[in-house]
């Protein structure tokens, strides 16, 4: 006799959509360290794709859909633990059920974030100074205006820290000063302080910076691993993603509801507690055997 597997569907809240033929694209490692940050910087309005169904095993395995829209050429990020990554990897499947395109699957680095700094042109710490920061783009063009005065454009020459006289005797004031060298040749000089205002004019330094911003805000979260969904078409489109992963269950039990009519078929019901292992929630709408 052939052992049947118990099973326990969980249908989660979602727009539904017309299914086509399913593909499946091969999650590809990063090539660089922080490449999804470069991402995320560079469209921060990433979409999220909600659970749209869950199917649960008795022996601790689940199968998960999610459901979601994307416009243009923009991201997805779906969130796991480092354990989950192989098992979703290796199930992966992802779609453009409106015409566009998978162009490619990547997730975060798991290396210290020492070693993922030390990949940036910027050489920064992980808790820099304003001084320190600002030191470490020596030669970008910035744009600077301190209180209501004019603003200066030119490339950063320095940042000192320069000691003044007070206004009592013997009193002395330190303060940072930065250096630019306007487009004229002239070299000007601002403090800095609560009123200064500094801003970078070059697109890939802010790119560069962004990335920077990625890998601090990552190292917050040590065992979370983020995926990037990158896809590319036109408009509004529905995107579908499904894969396995371990989910724990506990104390699973399964129950018969009998019909009071005799032309209705009995109800078998699945409860368990499960450990939501997914960086979503479920919104459950309803559940079936």
């Amino acid at each position: 006799m052939r052992r049947v597997l118990p099973v326990l569907y969980l249908f989660v809240c979602c727009h539904s959509t017309s299914a086509q033929e399913k593909t499946t694209q091969a999650a590809k490692p990063q090539n660089t360290e922080a490449s999804n940050e470069v991402r995320e910087y560079a469209n921060p309005a990433a979409a999220k794709l909600p659970v749209r169904r869950v199917v649960l095993y008795k022996n601790g395995v689940g199968y998960f859909e999610h459901l979601g829209r994307v416009r243009g050429s923009q991201d997805v990020h779906v969130y796991f633990t480092s354990a989950q990554l192989n098992d979703v990897l290796n199930s992966l499947t992802v779609l453009d059920l409106s015409g566009g395109r998978i162009t490619g699957v990547d997730y975060n680095s798991e290396a210290p974030l020492a070693r993922r700094l030390a990949t940036l042109r910027l050489a920064l710490g992980e808790r820099p100074t304003m001084a320190e920061f600002l030191g470490a783009l020596r030669g970008a063009r910035l744009e600077v205006r301190s209180g209501n005065g004019p603003m200066l454009t030119g490339k950063l020459l320095s940042v000192e820290r320069k000691t003044r006289t007070g206004a009592g005797p013997g009193w002395t004031v330190e303060t940072d000063e930065i250096s630019l060298i306007t487009d004229s040749g002239e070299v000007r000089s601002v403090d800095l302080n609560a009123s200064t205002s500094v801003k970078i004019a070059e697109k890939d330094l802010q790119v560069e910076v962004g990335r920077y911003l990625g890998l601090i805000a990552s190292s917050r979260d040590q065992d979370v691993r983020r995926m990037t969904i990158s896809t590319t078409g036109t408009g509004d489109r529905n995107l579908y993603l499904s894969y396995i992963s371990e989910v724990p269950i506990w104390k699973t039990t399964y129950r018969i509801v009998l019909p009071s009519k005799a032309d209705k078929k009995p109800l078998l019901q699945g409860w368990a507690i499960v450990d939501n292992t997914v960086g979503g929630n479920w919104v459950i709408c309803s559940n079936t055997s």
